[in-house]
């Protein structure tokens, strides 16, 4: 009985070597390479649909402003400087006074002045009652009244040489002297800026300028103010080779902490479509993209772009709305490839 459980074992074992040596011997299918495992499972792709949609492009520029107006009050005398009523930051009336100067430099001029203005009045007041008598020609009193005006305006002057004021609203930018010095005539004391209307002045490139047209919305978003491009040079400096571009907003209340002469960061609408066919700006390369059918199968698509801006590009021929195209994952795409869609609003 043992000899027939032992020889069963050995037929048993000698028939396991034998499949064993079979097995071996017969021809392995070899394992697929990468290429065969991308076109058996699709190469992956992540796809968005091509939609209509509003776009508006907006490029940011940086440039200094300034206020409408501006003026540079000078030292009309080599007095010294006794008063300065003012302060930069602060806002003034026409009129108001921003230097006082000692006038005993201009003490012979303001005196002078006044002499001539006394005089011409006597004169007017000598001849009145002769006028309203009739005894002198009209000639010979406008002759009187404009002299007196003459020297009314030369006294008005003489007495301002001394008391510099303001020519208009705005607010103060600088102050170039203290008290106590003594300027010449000439010399810059007090810069005033009129900020009810407020300016940008960009230096842009040929290329940028040809972006930019009058009348083009703009934005300066530190102050929620909205104006538009008012100026555009027709020639760059010869030096820098840039143009200049002047934007215009509204001033006012709105102009808080701004300083005239920093610079500001605006924003100019360079573009706008209520409705037109758009995808991202990364789905095109030179020119070409790449759309998923519904069998997920990649065909190239030669595209004709518009405006172009804010990550997304207007495509004006060669995608139909709705089509899958793919965004990221296209440097690996030949025609008619099978994909995988893993990520995506098209997918």
């Amino acid at each position: 009985m043992k000899r027939i459980v032992f020889g069963i074992i050995g037929i048993a074992l000698i028939a396991l070597v034998i499949l064993r040596v079979v097995q071996a011997s017969a021809e392995r299918e070899p394992d697929p390479d990468v290429d065969e495992i991308r076109r058996r499972t699709g190469m992956p792709v992540e796809v968005t649909r091509a939609s209509y949609a509003p776009l508006i492009v907006r490029r940011e520029f940086t440039g200094t402003l300034r206020g409408v107006r501006s003026a540079t009050i000078r030292a009309k005398t080599g007095d010294e400087i006794v008063e300065i009523p003012v302060r930069v930051g602060q806002r003034v009336r026409a009129g108001d006074v921003l230097i006082r100067q000692s006038s005993l430099g201009s003490v012979a001029a303001v005196r002078q002045a006044e002499a001539a203005w006394e005089q011409a009045a006597r004169s007017v007041e000598r001849l009145r009652p002769l006028k309203e008598r009739g005894a002198i020609s009209d000639q010979d009193w406008d002759n009187a009244v404009t002299a007196l005006r003459v020297a009314e305006a030369n006294l008005e002057a003489a007495r301002r040489a001394v008391v510099l004021t303001s020519p208009f609203d705005g607010i103060v930018t600088d102050v170039l002297e203290s008290r106590g010095t003594v300027p010449s005539p000439g010399d810059p004391l007090v810069r005033i800026s009129d900020l009810s209307e407020i300016q940008v002045r960009l230096q842009v490139s040929p290329e940028q300028a040809q972006e930019l047209a009058l009348g083009q919305p703009a934005l300066l978003a530190s102050q929620g103010l909205e104006g538009q491009v008012t100026r555009i040079a027709l020639q760059a400096d010869p030096e820098t080779r840039l143009l200049e571009v002047e934007l215009t907003f509204p001033g006012g209340t709105a102009v808080e902490g701004l300083v005239p002469g920093s610079l500001v960061t605006v924003q100019v609408e360079v573009g706008r479509r209520e409705s037109c066919l758009v995808v991202p700006e990364r789905a095109v390369r030179e020119g070409i993209a790449w759309v998923v059918d519904a069998d997920r199968l990649a065909h190239r698509r030669q595209v004709r772009l518009g405006l172009r801006g804010n990550g997304n590009v207007e495509v004006l021929d060669g995608l139909a709305e709705g089509e899958r195209v793919v965004v990221a994952g296209a440097s690996l795409l030949s025609e008619g490839v099978t994909t995988r869609i893993v990520g995506g609003p098209g997918s």
